[in-house]
């Protein structure tokens, strides 16, 4: 300071003891110069105390001693500005009270504490003007010369003030690059002359594998391999020229080693002085996987055939995707924001409150099988896979439901259990049938039955090869003709001739027909056309003119060259097979001619009751028939109704053993009402499959005459169609005894009722 700056009213020779005494401190730097100051500042003085404070960084009504002198160093200590003449200094800048301080600040209960009389202070600033603390100084006697003492002071205040900035300025600094150093993320600081790199922290060190040393020889772009030198100088050209005040972009560094990552650049530029770029760079590469994780499993979710559905814990939809718009009908409009209650049936609706609660528990739910309703009103079988959804702290926010369509599955098993039940029925019908055939074939002698039950066997197994190999129905009639003629497939278009158009028939015609031609060739080998040599056979059939119902389909059988024959003198179960059988099975005529030359059987029937594309008979649709109609026979009257014919006779034989009366036995619904019309019924025994038809109408007339009937069948009873659900049961094979037991006790509690 010369003599145009120094204060005036400090003598030359002060002015020289104190301008020594600071010089002296300034050899001093860092926090040690600021105890040396306030010792000195005190001798300048001469004075007791002298403080330098700083403002909190927090609470700016509080201030913090930095170097405390009460005739020699002190502790530092806070205190707070309210009521202080510091207050004063702060708000308006240097301040001096010569005297009498306790008077002028009654309230300051520091002052009270150090026995204060004077005081002096000033503001310590910043090179910006920002205050930065306070210098102050106390005494327990009063200052002569207040306006020295207040130059001193701010000659002082000068020199503190500049160094707290410089300290402050250089511990921000150091921290700084502390904290960039130490930062994760990337910090990349390069010129403008050649852009060599000249500071790069160490997380970008250690992610590219590079030492400080070699990373000085590397550019931008030789850690860019999208970027060559020319277009990176393009593309920094903006912000280099002021254009922009940073660039923001995505891309790629590679590492020493040659592999890459992916980063996010912020890249700032300083002109002047600095003239430097300033990059900080993030590694992206686990969120760009994320990303791509995050699209790829967006695209599944979208592309899936699954109905894929978030809703939140109260029900509400969040997410729906394509396929849930396919299974349910339903946009993704429609339902985001709707309730997931709208696709479950009523019936259903506390499955949700069930599904909320174990999700409510962190509960997965897997492969639960429901039913849920579409846009259209349907009914859609699915299997769900439900699971929560966390929010960030770990809470349960809603839940993902995956729905797949099992309708298909589900109509499979239908098929599959109708397929079974359809094997059961016709396995029991046909054990039922061999043991009538069993029965009925009964002889005198065990050789006669064994011979004679193998050939009704083997017949039947005849058949039943050809009722399998066309899947039980469009049956080649000529193919089972041919069957039955096994035994005699030499004679074949010799001494047996087939004539006929293709026709395919049904699968209760195929077996009836079958049977009737077993027994013809079995008499013909025994007694007729085949049991000489010259004997021969025609078999002929044919559809004669006409629309619908009016056609007729007939069948010939025609024995002629072998030796005489006669009616026989009895009715045998070969007889009752060709005669009652074809008749009843197919409602037609059969008519046996035993001429001398040789049999000859004719059949005729409806062609509707033979082919197998026919329609049902129109005699089904009836007006309703009056079942209990006076009867002039005291015996009870039962309605037999079975499709095999076989079946049928057998159960009629055992009732009318049992001293029933018999009405039919028929093998169709419009053969049962038929008799129903003309004829009492006092009970029935039904069979429930008949064909291509069950007997339902015949027992749903029964029940509403309150007329009581036993359902018999090949199937369980759980498998009965509802309106048999009242009725008693019998499966196949029916047992004779168990018959007529089930049949009195019926009629017994049919008689109680009434």
């Amino acid at each position: 300071m010369d003599n145009a700056t120094r204060p005036r009213s400090i003598e030359e020779s002060s002015f020289a003891r104190v301008q020594a005494t600071l010089a002296a401190c300034s050899r001093v730097v860092g926090e040690e110069f600021f105890p040396v100051m306030v010792e000195a500042l005190a001798e300048a003085l001469s004075v007791r105390w002298v403080l330098l404070s700083t403002l909190h960084p927090v609470d700016r009504d509080k201030v913090c001693t930095v170097a405390v002198w009460d005739n020699g160093p002190g502790e530092n200590f806070e205190y707070r500005l309210e009521h202080t003449p510091c207050a004063d200094i702060v708000a308006r800048g240097t301040c001096c009270f010569p005297a009498d301080i306790l008077n002028l600040f009654p309230n300051d209960q520091m002052l009270k504490e150090l026995g204060a009389e004077s005081y002096v202070g000033t503001r310590l600033r910043s090179s910006s003007g920002e205050v930065l603390g306070l210098l102050t100084a106390l005494d327990d006697k009063p200052i002569e010369s207040a306006q020295q003492a207040t130059e001193i002071v701010e000659l002082f205040s000068g020199r503190a003030a500049a160094e707290l900035e410089r300290l402050a300025t250089a511990s921000l600094n150091e921290r700084l690059g502390r904290i960039v150093e130490d930062s994760v993320s990337e910090a990349y600081v390069f010129g403008t002359g050649d852009y060599h790199f000249e500071l790069v922290n160490r997380g970008a060190r250690e992610n590219l594998g590079y030492t400080m040393e070699e990373i000085r020889t590397l550019t931008p772009w030789a850690l860019k391999p999208h970027f060559n030198k020319a277009q990176f100088l393009e593309f920094v050209a903006p912000l280099r020229n002021g254009d922009v005040p940073n660039l923001l972009f995505e891309t790629v560094h590679e590492r020493k080693d040659g592999s890459h990552y992916d980063v996010a650049v912020q890249l700032q530029f300083f002109p002047g002085v600095e003239n430097l770029f300033y990059a900080s760079i993030s590694d992206i590469t686990e969120r760009k996987r994320a990303a791509q994780a995050q699209a790829h499993l967006a695209a599944i979710v979208a592309s899936s055939s699954e109905a894929i559905i978030s809703k939140a814990l109260d029900g509400t939809i969040r997410s729906w995707n394509r396929g849930a718009e396919k299974i349910f009908g339903y946009s993704a409009e429609e339902m985001i924001g709707k309730s997931i209650r709208l696709l479950i049936p009523p019936d259903r609706q506390d499955e949700e409150d069930t599904i909320v609660g174990q999700i409510s528990r962190a509960e997965m739910i897997s492969s639960y099988e429901t039913v849920r309703m579409c846009r259209d009103g349907s009914r859609v079988d699915v299997s769900v896979n439900i699971s929560p959804i966390f929010d960030a702290a770990g809470q349960i926010v809603g839940a993902s439901k995956i729905a797949h369509d099992i309708s298909e599955r589900k109509r499979a098993e239908e098929r599959e259990r109708l397929l079974i039940g359809e094997v059961n029925h016709r396995a029991k019908n046909m054990l039922t049938l061999v043991l009538v055939i069993a029965r009925q074939t009964a002889a005198s002698d065990a050789e006669t039955f064994a011979r004679s039950f193998e050939e009704q066997i083997l017949a039947l197994s005849a058949s039943h090869d050809v009722l399998v190999n066309s899947c039980w129905q469009d049956i080649p009639l000529e193919d089972l003709v041919r069957s039955q003629l096994g035994h005699f497939k030499d004679m074949l278009g010799s001494r047996i001739k087939l004539s006929g158009p293709p026709l395919k028939i049904s699968a209760p015609a195929a077996q009836a027909i079958g049977m009737a031609v077993h027994e013809l060739a079995t008499n013909a080998a025994k007694y007729g056309a085949l049991s000489t040599a010259e004997g021969f056979i025609s078999i002929g059939w044919q559809l004669e003119d006409g629309d619908g119902s009016d056609r007729r389909f007939s069948i010939h059988w025609t024995e002629k060259g072998g030796p005489r024959v006669e009616a026989p003198s009895r009715t045998g179960f070969g007889s009752t097979i060709i005669d009652q059988l074809l008749a009843a099975s197919l409602e037609g005529e059969v008519e046996l001619d035993w001429q001398p030359t040789g049999l000859v059987c004719r059949m005729s029937c409806s062609s509707d009751n033979i082919l197998s594309n026919a329609k049902q008979s129109a005699r089904q649709a009836r007006p309703p028939v009056s079942l209990r109609q006076p009867s002039a026979s005291p015996a009870r009257r039962i309605l037999v109704v079975e499709d095999e014919f076989l079946i049928g006779m057998e159960v009629a034989q055992t009732l009318r053993k049992a001293g029933y009366d018999i009405l039919g036995p028929v093998a169709t619904v419009s053969g049962a009402l038929a008799l129903l019309e003309n004829g009492t019924c006092d009970a029935a025994v039904l069979d429930i499959n008949l064909g291509k038809e069950t007997s339902e109408p015949i027992a749903t007339l029964l029940s509403e005459q309150d007329t009581p009937y036993l359902s018999v069948s090949g199937r369980s009873i759980e498998d009965r169609p509802a309106a048999f659900s009242g009725s008693r049961h019998l499966a196949k094979p029916i047992q004779s005894a168990l018959l007529i037991r089930e049949l009195g006790e019926l009629l017994c509690m049919d008689e109680a009722h009434r």
